[in-house]
C-alpha cells in the first residue's frame, strides 16, 4: 500500500508539480536577470543541479526501496545488443547524434573563441525563444557551471524519466505496445520542459522518444545518459545575445 502510495505521488509530482515549478524558477531567473542580480545564472544552475539529484534519490528511494524494483527493471545496468534491432540503425542513429552533439560542442567553444566578445546577430533578439536563449552561459565559470548541470541532467532525468517512467508505463499497461509507452512518457517528458515553450516542449519531447528507444533497444541507460549529456553540453556553447543593461534605477536585487 505505501509503495503504491509513494510510486503516484512521484508520478503525480512529475506530471504536475515539476512542469510548474521549472517554469517558476525560470521566471525567477528571468526577473533576476532584469534587475542585475550577480552571478543569477550560476545560482539558477547549482539550484536545479541539487534538485535534480535530490529527486534522483527520491525516486531510487521509492523504486528499490518502497516498490522493491531490481537496478536492471530501472534500467541500471550494462546495455546488451538489442533483439530484432539491426546493428546499422542502432549504431548509425547512436553514432549520428553522437558526433552531431560533440560536433556542435567544438564548433561551438571555436566560434566563441573566434567571436572574443563580438555583438551576437540581432535575430536571436527576436522571437518567444529569446527567453529560453537567456539561460545560456555567457562566461567561460558560467559555462563550467552549466556542464555540471548537463551532467547532472543527463543522469537524474534518464533514471527518473526512462527508467521510473517507461517502468511505470509498462507494469500499467502491460498489453499496449512498446510505441505507445515511449510515446507517452516522451510526452510526459516533454510537458515537464514547459519553460520552454510550445517549440522546445515539441523537440525535448522528440530527444525523449529517441533516448527511450535506445533504452528498450539495449535495456541500459548509459547510452541514453551519454547521449543526453553531449545533447545538453552543446548548448553551452550556442551563440546567444549579451545581457542588456540594467536600467537606471531598477533594484539590483
Amino acid at each position: 500500500m505505501l509503495a503504491t502510495l509513494a510510486t503516484t505521488a512521484l508520478a503525480l509530482y512529475l506530471l504536475i508539480a515539476e512542469p510548474l515549478l521549472g517554469r517558476r524558477a525560470h521566471d525567477r531567473l528571468l526577473l533576476a536577470l532584469d534587475a542585475g542580480v550577480p552571478d543569477a545564472r550560476r545560482r539558477f544552475y547549482r539550484e536545479w543541479i541539487w534538485q535534480g539529484w535530490a529527486l534522483l534519490l527520491v525516486t531510487l528511494a521509492v523504486t528499490l526501496g518502497l516498490a522493491g524494483w531490481t537496478p536492471a527493471r530501472l534500467g541500471l545496468g550494462w546495455p546488451h545488443w538489442p533483439t530484432g534491432v539491426t546493428g546499422s540503425l542502432l549504431g548509425g542513429m547512436a553514432v549520428g547524434v553522437g558526433l552531431a552533439s560533440a560536433g556542435g560542442i567544438a564548433i561551438g567553444w571555436i566560434r566563441s573563441r573566434l567571436r572574443n566578445g563580438a555583438a551576437p546577430t540581432q535575430s536571436l533578439h527576436l522571437g518567444s525563444g529569446y527567453k529560453l536563449l537567456r539561460m545560456l552561459p555567457r562566461t567561460h565559470t558560467e559555462r563550467r557551471s552549466f556542464a555540471a548541470l548537463s551532467l547532472t541532467a543527463g543522469i537524474t532525468e534518464e533514471v527518473i524519466w526512462r527508467g521510473f517512467g517507461l517502468g511505470l508505463l509498462f507494469a500499467l499497461l502491460p498489453q499496449a505496445p512498446v510505441a505507445v509507452a515511449i510515446v507517452l512518457a516522451s510526452l510526459a517528458f516533454g510537458w515537464a520542459h514547459l519553460y520552454q515553450g510550445r517549440t522546445g516542449i515539441l523537440v525535448t519531447a522528440a530527444l525523449g522518444a529517441l533516448f527511450a528507444w535506445l533504452y528498450w533497444a539495449t535495456g541500459s541507460l548509459l547510452l541514453p545518459m551519454l547521449l543526453h549529456v553531449l545533447v545538453d553540453l552543446r548548448a553551452a556553447f550556442l551563440p546567444v545575445p549579451p545581457d542588456a543593461p540594467v536600467q537606471a534605477g531598477m533594484p539590483a536585487s
